[in-house]
């Protein structure tokens, strides 16, 4: 058991323009093993060897030519006027390739500051970095890590955006806000993370955009994600007329994003949500592709229907967010349906 005046907690880190400002030489030195200067505070030093994945020293070629020299960026105003700038910092944003050396950069400098504090556990994706601890044992890391990222990589935290959740049922929201706040006031080295109380929580937290936390808590959340998913097909009617492109977003846009949230979610606390989603995609879908013909179907043609969207993933190209944790289970060929509703 925790302290009621230390509680565990869950915090949610985040780094300003993670991929766009991370030092190129740090990231050279952790490619290449090697301290080109001193890091960690003075803990690590020129010439010291520095951990790697041994499997990166391949690709020294291609980050070589790509991020070996600086890069001149260009762009044009709103008034036509061009402009260039030259780039030494960070590489692509969206590249996969760019999110595995990103990560791999980061790894000794956050790993460091962690075995200092051995009462903390933490995970990492991307630029969002979870603490798991006691509250004070977290701030106490928090505020050490956020001065070693900006000394080794150039990386500033953004602290109005971290999010701290207390699990349990030992405090409410306005008692771990008032407890959060008192602890950072009680330490000066806290004091850069006063902007940080906005995200205090005793409900849940979003982790990668799945919800973790009470069960109240994540049913709201999942509710609110497929109240915005229906609002743009509902969008998407009333602007496409062409019947192909109208599936294709339907398919391949709406339909996909709530994909990693209903794999990675509770099935019993999202069927009802995700089931509401699928019966509009499904209206939608119709409507479209039967120019409105289908509300004269019989209901075992509708039931019909609704189980080719259930089961078809190899068919009409939909997955059944609501059952999607059986769905690799089920492989039913059904071929007869498809062409009479989906048409432009």
């Amino acid at each position: 058991m925790h302290d009621v005046d230390n509680p565990l907690v869950v915090m949610q880190l985040d780094i300003i323009n993670a991929f766009c400002s991370v030092s190129r030489q740090a990231q050279f030195d952790v490619l290449a093993e090697v301290a080109s200067t001193s890091f960690d505070n003075g803990n690590v030093r020129d010439g010291d060897i520095i951990p790697c994945a041994p499997s990166l020293c391949k690709y020294w070629g291609y980050f070589q030519s790509m991020q070996g020299h600086a890069s001149t960026l260009r762009s044009t105003d709103h008034r036509g006027q061009p402009h260039h700038f030259t780039c030494s910092n960070s590489g692509q944003q969206g590249d996969g390739f760019e999110t595995v050396r990103f990560a791999v950069t980061i790894h000794p400098s956050t790993g460091r500051v962690f075995q200092r504090h051995p009462a903390c556990k933490g995970a990492a994706i991307c630029d969002d970095i979870f603490v798991v601890a006691p509250l004070q044992e977290a701030l106490a890391l928090v505020a050490e890590i956020k001065l070693i990222l900006k000394q080794d990589l150039d990386l500033d935290l953004d602290v109005p955006k971290f999010n701290c959740y207390v699990p349990g049922n030992c405090l409410d929201d306005d008692q771990a806000c008032a407890l959060f706040k008192d602890t950072l006031a009680n330490r000066q080295s806290f004091s850069d993370l006063a902007t940080m109380d906005a995200g205090v929580s005793t409900k849940g937290l979003r982790v990668a955009d799945v919800p973790i936390g009470d069960d109240a808590w994540i049913t709201k959340f999942v509710a609110a994600k497929v109240e915005a998913v229906i609002l743009d097909v509902g969008k998407i009617d009333h602007v496409l007329t062409d019947g192909m492109i109208h599936y294709d977003m339907l398919c391949f846009c709406q339909n996909r994003r709530l994909d990693f949230l209903a794999r990675n979610t509770s099935t019993p606390l999202i069927s009802d949500s995700l089931g509401s989603l699928n019966t509009v995609i499904l209206a939608s879908m119709c409507t479209k592709g039967t120019d409105g013909t289908h509300t004269d179907w019989t209901p075992e043609s509708r039931s019909f229907a609704n189980m080719k969207l259930l089961l078809s993933h190899h068919q009409w190209g939909f997955w059944n967010h609501a059952l999607c944790w059986q769905r690799y289970f089920r492989f039913l060929r059904v071929d007869s349906f498809a062409s009479a509703v989906v048409r432009s």
